[in-house]
């Protein structure tokens, strides 16, 4: 597939549209075949012919007029695949294309019968004769040739087709494999239908082997191979769907699978350690690869990957999330209070580049509600890999600290260029707020960073607490500041202890001012 990204040129796509375009088509030859379809070959490319049954890769555009675009690739940025002589596209299509090799340009006139006939579809009137221009880019096989291969029935009544032989280890239960695949029906009159494939996606299948993450089929079959191996799968209707239509595929239907096994590897950690940490709150944490250095704290920013899960009845491990299929890490303050409270406990008995087992008690994750296919009450486990740790961005707040008579205080830390805020706009603010406790340490009560939000508001409508509407005052866009905050234009006397604000405490917060908007809209206060 690398081949065919090199070979996908948009760029070059539009040049040919422009040099050889139906309003030119007077100067062409059309030949017509029996069944009224017209086509010139405009540019004759190298490859081979192209085959029925194989997947063909194409850049076109249809035109309902010479002047008149219905549809194209072009926007979607890369070829439109299909496989040829199945169907999957206009009669049209099936038999122009199948007159051509790779690399050919040509354009066709696809008369009604060939397209959508005497039926209006959108914008495409009755009896329309469709104008396609077309190039093939690339060809690939589509299925796996089964002829003269020995085919395997189990008692199930799974069958499998060995195509080529493995070299690796063989696939393992609750391991997580990586492949791919084409899936597909058959149709009444025999042609192969896919409904799904990862040589069309370029998603490659990355699921954990045994846990009904695929059809029971599946899991039956794949447990066979070997790594490297490749494989075509006959499914009975009991070993798929059964009698429930899923998408394309109706009720009762046989399903077939050609499959390719990349990799089956074991996805958890496992520790010869005895020295289990165990926490008050009942989380437990067993390093797996211990470092030197300081442990995280609530006020950092953690990036790390994890793979979490629970055993079943029978006791087998069954993952519910990890970071490997999306293949990007996890970032998480510890004292966010954004992800399950055993997470993030946990984290804080780590250093960067650890890797550890976390054991989280049921109140600790999901507790009673669960959650998906996580069952109520059910005990947690997170292997966990630290990637890397970063100190919370607070401002460096060097500057003079400037006093108003309110007993608000301000630094400021880096000065703005642009509009000044006055009462008739709305602001949008980017900003961390924090507590220093009786140790020095700055604790993060919001941030806006964590939440995704900016805080929007309209000075002088009362919506923010009183030491941020004066602090924001007079900004000017692209301005910082450090808030000081005593008790009495924050929180009060009683503060916000759920949100780890304690009673009579001077806040602080780091804000920037991102935007200014001529108009009244806000949110409610922070709180």
């Amino acid at each position: 597939m690398n081949d065919l990204k090199k070979l996908i040129c948009i760029t070059s796509f539009f040049l040919f549209l422009i040099s050889v375009s139906f309003g030119q088509q007077k100067k062409l030859n059309y030949k017509k075949t029996d069944n009224g379809l017209e086509y010139v070959i405009v540019k004759k490319g190298t490859g081979q012919r192209v085959k029925k049954g194989y997947r063909i890769y194409v850049n076109y555009t249809t035109y309902i007029k010479p002047d008149s675009v219905y549809d194209s690739n072009a926007e979607r940025g890369k070829p439109f695949a299909f496989i040829l002589g199945q169907e999957d596209v206009l009669k049209g299509w099936d038999e122009g294309i199948a007159l051509l090799s790779v690399g050919d340009s040509a354009h066709f006139r696809i008369p009604p019968e060939l397209a959508y006939g005497t039926k209006k579809l959108g914008s495409i009137p009755a009896n329309t004769t469709l104008l396609l221009h077309i190039r093939v880019i690339e060809m690939e096989q589509a299925f796996y040739d089964l002829l003269g291969k020995d085919t395997i029935t189990f008692p199930s009544g799974l069958k499998k087709i060995l195509i080529n032989k493995g070299t690796g280890e063989k696939a393992k239960p609750f391991s997580n494999v990586t492949m791919q695949f084409t899936g597909y029906i058959l149709n009444p009159k025999g042609y192969q239908r896919v409904f799904q494939s990862s040589l069309t996606n370029s998603a490659l299948a990355v699921f954990q082997l045994g846990t009904g993450r695929m059809v029971k089929g599946l899991d039956e079959g794949i447990i066979t191979m070997h790594v490297g191996e490749k494989a075509s799968f006959i499914l009975p209707p009991a070993l798929g769907f059964g009698n429930k239509v899923s998408g394309v595929i109706p009720a009762n239907s046989t399903l077939y699978f050609d499959i390719e096994l990349l990799s089956s590897v074991d996805p958890f950690f496992h520790s010869n350690r005895t020295d289990t940490l165990h926490t008050k709150s009942g989380v437990r944490v067993l390093h797996v690869l211990k470092k030197e250095g300081k442990n995280i704290t609530t006020s950092d920013v953690v990036t790390f990957n994890y793979t979490g899960y629970f055993t079943d009845s029978l006791g087998n491990p069954v993952i519910f999330d990890n970071t490997i299929e999306r293949k990007i890490p996890t970032v998480l303050r510890p004292g966010s209070n954004r992800s399950l409270p055993g997470i993030e406990e946990g984290l804080t008995y780590l250093k960067n580049g650890e890797k550890a087992i976390l054991y989280i008690p049921a109140e600790m994750g999901f507790g009673k509600m669960g959650q998906g296919i996580i069952p109520k009450n059910k005990a947690l486990v997170f292997d966990v890999e630290i990637v890397d740790i970063q100190p919370y961005p607070f401002f460096e707040a060097s500057g003079d600290t400037i006093k108003q008579s309110s007993g608000l205080k301000y630094i400021q830390v880096r000065k703005g260029t642009g509009d000044v805020v006055d009462s008739g706009s709305s602001v949008s603010i980017a900003y961390t707020g924090f507590i220093i406790d009786s140790s020095g340490i700055r604790r993060i009560f919001d941030a806006s960073r964590e939440s995704g939000k900016l805080l929007e508001f309209t000075p002088g409508k009362n919506k923010v607490i009183k030491g941020f509407e004066e602090g924001v005052k007079d900004m000017r866009l692209g301005e910082g500041r450090t808030l000081i905050i005593p008790y009495t234009l924050g929180y009060g006397e009683q503060g916000m202890p759920e949100a780890g604000i304690p009673a009579k405490a001077t806040i602080y917060f780091d804000v920037e001012l991102v935007d200014i908007k001529k108009n009244d809209s806000s949110l409610p206060k922070i709180e």
